[in-house]
């Protein structure tokens, strides 16, 4: 493979081509990757390098038009000035960017499944307290759960950060899963978020999440494949059988043009594209009828029901617009929403700070769930939500208050369809009941969600959503 960049591509039109060419997404920039995949050999490779591949192998699928055509009736957009500027085809004509993502496909009658991704790395000790255990206070120093908020077991304590989701604890709908992870942790942010949201070899080019909808869905649905701004479709998501959508809000989510001219540019779009073939001619007719559909939505001013109040946070927003999608009747089956900054190396500070790193995050991460789950009323007991985070945090705080990458975790699993309780064990803190001065990973997250796609969301084909895992006995948790 030569590194010659064809000026035939310009930048970005290279990922149009997402049968070979995957980009992987890092939390610091400066560690984004290209992935390339021919006949079977995936690797990375740089920008000009995917550039050269896909002119190599699509010689006649380029995009020649001008970038502006200027009539006597105002400006019309070429196919190059469409994509100029922008990394992944039509996001860059959305509206501003921020973190959720979601992805809407037809009803099949099962759960709406809520996807959280707690990115960084979740300190499942920060959250989950051992009182009982001698080693737990003087590993965990000033990070200890030291008040607990309610009692999970005789063992487990739940730090009093979590508060708001006591409620959901009593009515049985909160699980809480020790030891949880995937086998292969590497303790590297890039590798291990890949390796979750993938949950399949580094050649399967598609998430978990992505190939659940592909084996439970009918083709057709109105949301599909568009990406916004610099955000992009979460890797969960990704698969060629069908198109997701990526915006910020409901309220953002439209076309913009500098012109003032949305009509045109909707006319415009239809008239390049719809006889284009291919990802352009689906992202294009993905992006109307997305915005389409969700004008009505956005022409009516939305009040979350029964007294629920969101926390004034992206993490709140985002939650409340997953909400107001659901009632829409749209077809959501899956949302995925992000939780970032959990990489908490210092300063993680003490559970009584209430402005402590790890205390605020967890009171607004609670706060937001408690409130989603109001907001829906009956309509949660047909909603699931699942955590994820690439791995868990070190055992024992480090010198700086923090603590560093590690492997076992706690994940949370919330819903009406959910049969609370905590699943798992962790046996003790001493040395030799850790790997390597981490929790171990004793329950493969797989199991847990295999459970819930094939009881709350009717999918029975575990082997193609998570190719080479086999469940073991169930955790019983759906």
């Amino acid at each position: 493979m030569t590194t010659r960049l064809d000026a035939s591509l310009r930048r970005g039109e290279a990922l149009l081509h997402e049968d070979l060419i995957t980009p992987l997404h890092h939390h610091d920039e400066a560690h984004n990757r290209l992935l390339a995949t021919v006949g079977g050999d995936t690797r990375v490779v740089t920008p000009a390098q995917a550039n050269d591949l896909v002119s190599t192998l699509r010689p006649t699928r380029r995009i020649d038009d001008p970038g502006v055509e200027h009539t006597p009736d105002g400006p019309r957009f070429g196919r190059r000035g469409l994509f100029r500027g922008s990394l992944i085809g039509l996001g860059g004509l959305l509206a501003a960017s921020a973190a959720p993502r979601y992805s809407f496909a037809a009803t099949t009658g099962g759960d709406l499944l809520v996807c959280v991704f707690l990115r960084g790395g979740f300190d499942g000790l920060a959250a989950l307290g051992m009182p009982g255990d001698p080693r737990y206070a003087q590993l965990r120093g000033s990070a200890k759960v030291v008040d607990d908020s309610f009692t999970l077991s005789q063992k487990y304590v739940l730090n009093p950060r979590f508060a708001a989701l006591k409620p959901l604890w009593q009515a049985n709908q909160l699980a809480v899963v020790l030891g949880s992870g995937h086998p292969g942790v590497t303790r590297s942010h890039f590798e291990d978020q890949d390796l979750c949201e993938r949950a399949a070899r580094a050649n399967v080019r598609s998430g978990w999440l992505g190939r659940h909808i592909q084996y439970s869905s009918r083709p057709s649905g109105t949301f599909r494949a568009i990406t916004m701004g610099d955000q992009r479709v979460v890797l969960s998501l990704t698969t060629t059988a069908y198109q997701s959508v990526a915006m910020s809000s409901v309220d953002s989510f439209d076309l913009e043009t500098a012109w003032n001219d949305r009509d045109r540019l909707v006319t415009d779009l239809g008239r390049l594209y719809g006889d284009a073939g291919g990802v352009l001619a689906t992202q294009a007719r993905a992006t109307l009828d997305a915005v389409t559909s969700l004008d009505t939505v956005r022409s009516r001013a939305y009040t979350p029901a029964n007294g629920a109040a969101y926390p004034d946070s992206t993490w709140g927003e985002g939650l409340r617009d997953i909400a107001r999608l659901a009632k829409a009747d749209l077809g959501l089956e899956v949302a995925c929403i992000d939780y970032g900054g959990w990489d908490m190396h210092q300063g993680i500070g003490a559970t009584s700070d209430a402005g402590g790193q790890f205390s605020a995050r967890a009171t607004d991460f609670a706060r937001g769930l408690a409130a989603f789950a109001t907001d829906l009323g009956s309509r949660w007991n047909s909603v699931t939500v699942v955590t994820m985070s690439e791995f868990g945090r070190r055992v024992e705080v480090n010198g700086d208050g923090g603590t560093d990458h590690g492997h076992g975790n706690v994940a949370f699993y919330l819903g009406g369809g959910i049969n609370g309780g905590v699943y798992g064990d962790i046996e003790g803190l001493a040395d030799d009941q850790l790997t390597d001065g981490d929790l171990p990973i004793t329950i493969d997250y797989r199991q847990a969600l295999s459970e819930i796609l094939a009881k709350r969301l009717g999918n029975d084909n575990i082997a193609d959503v998570f190719p080479g895992f086999s469940p073991g006995t169930a955790l019983g948790i759906a």
